[in-house]
C-alpha cells in the first residue's frame, strides 16, 4: 500500500520522454518528472520518492526530501498568506497550506512555525497544522518517575519551556533547569521529573544521579586536555560560566570535578582547574 505525504520505494512501470511512471499501489500509476530522475531508469527498476499531489490533484513522485512527512513535527517559515490560509516553505516547489481552522496561534507571513503534517481526509491534500490538542493523547499522562522521553520543544511560557511529550501529550521544562540554549523545533531526549494531579508534566533534560556525573567528569577531561591542562572553572566560579562552558549546572559541575579529584586525576582551586601531571 502507498500513502500520500510519505518517503516509499516503488517500481518502475514505464519509462517515457516526460519522465517515469510508478507502480504506487491503491493510488494508481504515480509520475516522476524527467527533470527528477538522476540516473538512466529501466522498467522493473526501484526508487525512493516522496508522494504528493500536484496541482492537477494527480499523484507525483519527486526525489526530493521535504522538511517533514505526513505525521512528522517541523519548524517551517510561511511564505505567503491567502484567503484559505498559509503557504509555509517545507523543501519542495509545492509549499504546504495551513488551513486558518488549523492555525494557534494564527501565522503571520515571514515567521516560522512548529507544525505537524497531517493528511486531509476530504481533499487527501497534505497541510500543516499548529493546534497540536487535536493530535495529542486524549489519555491520562502514565509516565514513571525519571523515565526516559523524546521531547520537542513546542514553545516558550512565563515559566518554561513547553515540550511536547513523546509527541502525545505537553509538559514544561522549567528555565531554572535549563542548562544549554533550547529552540522551538528542537528534538531531544529529557526525563519525566513528576505528573502532577492535574496531569500537567514535569520534565528535566539533564540525565539524573552519578550517570549524568560520571558523563559530566568525561566531558571535563576531555576538555582539559584540549585547553592544555587548564580549565578557568573552580569550585568557586560563577555558575553562568559553568552552565556557558558544560551546559550543567554548578551543583553537578563541583560533583564531577569532586570525582576526578578523588581519582586523582585534577587538583581544584578555588577559580580554575588543572589536570595532574
Amino acid at each position: 500500500m502507498s500513502y500520500l505525504g510519505t518517503t516509499q520505494t516503488l517500481f518502475v512501470k514505464e519509462v517515457s520522454n516526460e519522465g517515469a511512471y510508478l507502480d504506487g499501489h491503491d493510488l494508481g500509476e504515480v509520475f516522476l518528472p524527467k527533470q527528477e530522475i538522476k540516473h538512466e531508469l529501466e522498467a522493473g527498476d526501484s526508487i525512493s520518492v516522496f508522494i504528493f499531489l500536484d496541482n492537477a490533484n494527480l499523484a507525483t513522485a519527486t526525489i526530493k526530501k521535504p522538511h517533514a512527512q505526513v505525521g512528522e513535527y517541523a519548524l517551517l517559515r510561511v511564505k505567503e498568506i491567502n484567503s484559505i490560509g498559509a503557504f509555509l516553505d517545507w523543501g519542495l516547489e509545492k509549499d504546504v497550506l495551513a488551513p486558518f481552522n488549523e492555525q494557534k496561534p494564527r501565522m503571520q507571513e515571514g515567521h516560522s512555525y512548529l507544525v505537524r503534517l497531517y493528511l486531509d481526509n476530504a481533499s487527501q491534500r497534505i497541510c500543516a497544522s499548529n493546534n497540536f490538542n487535536r493530535f495529542l493523547s486524549k489519555d491520562e499522562p502514565q509516565y514513571t518517575h525519571l523515565q526516559e522521553v523524546d521531547l520537542i520543544v513546542a514553545g516558550k511560557t512565563d515559566i518554561g519551556y513547553k515540550v511536547l511529550v513523546e509527541e502525545s501529550h505537553f509538559g514544561v521544562v522549567f528555565y531554572n533547569m535549563v542548562f544549554k540554549s533550547l529552540f522551538v523545533g528542537q528534538k531531544l531526549k529529557g526525563y519525566i521529573q513528576k505528573v502532577r494531579d492535574d496531569g500537567k508534566i514535569d520534565v528535566v533534560l539533564e540525565k539524573p544521579g552519578m550517570g549524568k556525573v560520571s558523563d559530566l567528569g568525561e566531558t571535563i577531561m576531555q576538555k582539559l586536555k584540549n585547553e592544555g591542562g587548564v580549565i578557568p572553572l573552580g569550585d568557586k566560579s560563577d555558575p553562568e560560566a559553568i552552565k556557558k562552558m558544560f551546559s550543567t549546572s554548578k551543583a553537578n559541575y563541583k560533583k564531577a570535578i569532586g570525582g576526578l579529584f578523588k581519582q586523582e586525576l585534577i587538583d581544584i582551586e578555588a577559580k580554575s582547574i588543572r589536570l595532574r601531571s
